[in-house]
């Protein structure tokens, strides 16, 4: 058995050695048969982030359609809204419907790596979490998208921590509840303390309140070195006739739980970009979660943020998207997925997201355009 196991984990790490040609956002917008646009947006204290725009093929420049914009999770980026295998993606979904769709990236991960006076070899280009993101990053990236479109608002899409940091955003700067539409909020973390995620409740005790541990832990980049990918099995991942067994089983332990609705010809695509690198802070920020809460003031959205959640999403428990919802009272309405196994990432690239999850976000927008007309 020993022999075994060792035979696999060799297989593993050659098979993590070879070389992948890796696909930015464009290339996987280009490949889906859209036009690609890129934009750099940069932050107050300097962060250049790079915002792709996806448009119909020969779209006009001179009509003005109503704005988009997708904004993704912890340990992700605009790759996640146009990963290659799977079915009706929201994205190309809202661009077919008549949508001029933005997606965003954030400071730190591969489309936001770069400082004018910071290297991503120093520990201050690592100093954040998400509040600096909902702070600095979403306000920048959401006034740069309503003035390149001259538009005055626009509809907003965000996954787990697109969803923290725009809860953020409008707890800071209740002038930006102005600038959004219609609010689509997928696995909402706002709290953890009733999540599932065994990573959650193990680094609690440690990082759950600031102790030695915080300072050597914070200030890196999460899971950006090579031998621990190889060792964890992600970069084997990157490939058809890879770990496949491996695979699910991260999905399970570090992306939010067991998954019967991510197809097995995701995962090559997924893991390419897949955990994306972001700050360590922002890992620890969430693990405080667990204990304390984020404050929710001044949050008074013109037209309901409207909640996509599960009962087996190991991030955004049933009870804390139900706390959460009863703090904003009618500002809020819950879209519950009563289905087994449906976690934290099938919000976004689940086979069955056209009957789950992207009518009811395009509907809301409809109707949301009719009233502003």
């Amino acid at each position: 058995m020993t022999v075994k196991i060792i035979s696999i984990f060799v297989a593993v790490f050659l098979l993590a050695l070879q070389n992948v040609e890796t696909l930015t956002t464009a290339d996987r917008i280009k490949d889906a048969g859209c036009q690609s646009e890129e934009y750099n947006v940069t932050t107050p204290d300097g962060f250049g982030i790079t915002v792709f725009r996806i448009r119909k093929p020969n779209a006009p420049n001179n009509v003005k359609l109503p704005v988009a914009l997708l904004q993704h999770g912890l340990v992700s980026s605009s790759d996640f809204w146009v990963l290659k295998g799977v079915p009706d993606l929201l994205a190309y979904t809202l661009v077919e419907n008549g949508y001029d769709v933005w997606l965003g990236n954030t400071r730190g991960n591969p489309y936001g790596g770069y400082h004018p006076k910071l290297s991503t070899d120093s520990r201050e280009f690592w100093r954040f979490t998400w509040h600096e993101i909902g702070v600095l990053d979403l306000p920048s990236i959401i006034d740069f998208v309503l003035k390149t479109t001259k538009q005055n608002n626009l509809h907003y899409v965000g996954h787990s921590q697109g969803t923290t940091s725009m809860f953020v955003l409008l707890s800071t700067y209740p002038q930006y509840n102005a600038k959004l539409r219609s609010v689509h909020l997928m696995a909402p973390v706002a709290f953890m303390e009733h999540s599932t995620s065994k990573l959650i409740k193990l680094s609690a005790p440690l990082l759950g309140s600031y102790s030695f541990m915080t300072p050597l832990a914070g200030d890196k980049a999460l899971i950006d070195n090579v031998f621990i990918r190889n060792i964890l099995g992600i970069e084997s991942c990157r490939r058809t006739e890879g770990a496949l067994f491996i695979c699910p089983y991260l999905l399970i332990v570090g992306l939010g739980g067991r998954s019967d609705y991510t197809l097995q010809d995701v995962y090559p695509d997924f893991y390419e970009t897949h955990p994306a690198r972001c700050s360590t802070n922002q890992a620890i920020h969430y693990v405080q979660l667990y204990k304390s809460h984020y404050q929710l003031a001044n949050i008074n959205p013109q037209f309901p943020l409207h909640f996509y959640h599960s009962k087996d999403d190991a991030f955004a428990a049933v009870e804390v998207v139900e706390h959460l919802s009863d703090l904003l009272g009618n500002k809020t309405v819950r879209h519950f997925i009563d289905l087994d196994n449906f976690s934290h990432m099938d919000f976004v690239i689940g086979y069955n997201i056209k009957d789950v999850i992207n009518g009811d976000v395009l509907n809301e927008m409809k109707r949301v355009d009719g009233l502003l007309q």
